[in-house]
């Protein structure tokens, strides 16, 4: 299932980079201007992602969790939600529930570069 939902995901966004490590993410995120994000697959939790954010104080990766009933919550506050590209949408307009970011959404997704 989890797969199924990673094959969505790449199709529909271009702001999902797959496999890349924290470092890849915040190499990209270094060029970009603040509140850019990426979602990339987290690499402590194979069904999890995590979205890098960049921030006034530097990066900031933020779990995003797969419940047991199939639905993804970003960190530990938010409510929840059926996928990924749901919870992006949803904060591109709200504040993020995550202590550091309060007063920031996700702005200006970083589109992955097709070869």
């Amino acid at each position: 299932a989890s797969f199924g939902m990673q094959l969505e995901i790449s199709y529909a966004v271009d702001w999902y980079h797959g496999a890349i490590s924290r470092t890849d993410a915040e190499a990209l995120l270094r060029l970009c201007k603040e509140a850019s994000y990426l979602v990339r697959n987290s690499e402590t939790c194979k069904n999890d992602f995590s979205l890098s954010l960049k921030s006034s104080q530097g990066f900031m990766h933020m779990k995003l969790s797969r419940t047991k009933d199939s639905k993804y919550v970003l960190g530990q506050n938010s409510c929840l939600f059926d996928s990924v590209p749901e919870i992006i949408h949803f904060y591109s307009s709200r504040k993020l529930p995550i202590k550091g970011a309060e007063h920031m959404s996700l702005l200006y997704p970083v589109a992955i570069r097709t070869l």
